[in-house]
């Protein structure tokens, strides 16, 4: 995902989700089959109903499962309860950037109270540890707050690895749902089928790469890889070897472990910090990390970056092929480190043996 900075705070300001109230919560329903159930009361097969008769709804790079007979609230990422005036859905989304999970739900949960958004609002102290559906490993909290006769259920779901941040709303009519409760069931259902799509595959192997100095790298799904000097010319001498390819906390690891390198881990994690707060493919330099957070300001155009979209690739040459006849045995390793851009179909890399910057461009799956 990509984005411009804002002035301070500007990732906070992405999330504050001011929560819009839908006429909704007015939302289209049979009044009277309002009127023939009780306030509270559902029927019990009502739940295992619409989980057997979902859809699954992709925004903002996450996919959640919506009952079928619900209908879509134009221009949000909200949905009218059939049968019910209520409303449910993704509220907003953002990075998470620089805060850690508490700061950024301290910061919300601040602005709701300071902002006077809600005439009562109940929230818990601190996050608790949550697990997507596909197995991401994140914090949630949940908010209950009134205004203007509308119940508002909020569920935060802040998920580190994937730099991202997301609010989950119920809405309803306060004096008619009573107990919240069951909104909350409700909601809870919704929030349990999250996945994520960002950084779920391996970008880089098995693909072949135009690398920016006219460059190409062909890399095999065996492991073998072969280095042509330009995309054009594949009868020139050529390297070949076999390569490694790590990804998210794995990547991580392998590169602070190559002390060759002198790569600490605090270092790379203050390098995946600042570049979540927005990251410039091919130009970032410590002098970002203001750029990023507001001390200084501009407009270039930022893209969201998180560490499962972080990649360590090494390349180890073992030959020289200049014919079938003539191959010279040896060869170095290199490593290179940073971000695949899924919206430019791009690796930003630093080889760390050159100490430079190289993007390469995805040409698809090697032949």
């Amino acid at each position: 995902m990509k984005h411009r900075t804002m002035k301070k705070a500007w990732i906070l300001l992405l999330a504050l989700l001011l929560l819009s109230t839908l006429p909704a919560c007015g939302a289209p329903a049979d009044e009277g089959a309002d009127s023939a159930r009780s306030e509270n009361a559902r029927p019990e097969n009502e739940l295992a109903r619409q989980e057997d008769a979902c859809t699954a709804y992709s925004t903002q790079g996450v996919t959640f499962q919506v009952p079928a007979d619900w209908t879509q609230a134009e221009g949000t990422d909200l949905f009218y309860a059939a049968g019910r005036r209520e409303v449910y859905g993704l509220n907003g989304a953002s990075p998470l950037g620089s805060y850690t999970p508490q700061e950024f739900y301290e910061a919300l949960t601040g602005h709701y109270k300071d902002g006077n958004q809600f005439s009562s609002l109940e929230t818990s102290e601190t996050l608790s540890a949550w697990q997507s559906a596909d197995g991401v490993d994140c914090y949630a909290g949940d908010l209950t707050g009134c205004q203007d006769s509308i119940l508002y259920c909020i569920k935060l779901i802040v998920a580190p690895r994937k730099n991202l941040v997301l609010t989950f709303c119920g809405q309803a009519n306060a004096e008619t749902v009573g107990d919240p409760a069951p909104v909350w069931e409700m909601l809870n259902t919704l929030c349990d089928s999250l996945t994520f799509e960002i950084g779920t595959r391996d970008e880089i192997t098995g693909n072949t790469f135009l690398c920016g100095d006219g460059s190409q790298l062909c890399l095999q799904d065996s492991g073998d890889f072969r280095w042509y000097q330009s995309a054009e010319d594949h009868e020139s001498p050529y390297y070949e070897g076999v390569y490694e390819v790590y990804r998210g906390q794995a990547a991580m690891d392998q590169a602070a472990s190559m002390t060759e390198y002198g790569l600490t881990m605090e270092e790379l994690e203050r390098v995946l910090s600042a570049s979540m707060n927005g990251y410039i493919p091919g130009e970032s330099r410590p002098i970002d990390y203001l750029y990023a957070t507001g001390e200084l300001e501009d407009d270039r155009e930022r893209y969201q970056v998180c560490l499962d979209t972080f990649y360590a690739v090494i390349l180890h040459n073992q030959r020289l092929v200049s014919s079938p006849e003539e191959v010279r045995e040896g060869g170095n390793s290199t490593l290179y480190i940073g971000f695949y851009l899924p919206e430019l179909e791009m690796a930003d890399l630093t080889n760390c043996n050159a100490g430079s910057n190289t993007q390469w461009t995805n040409q698809g799956k090697t032949d």
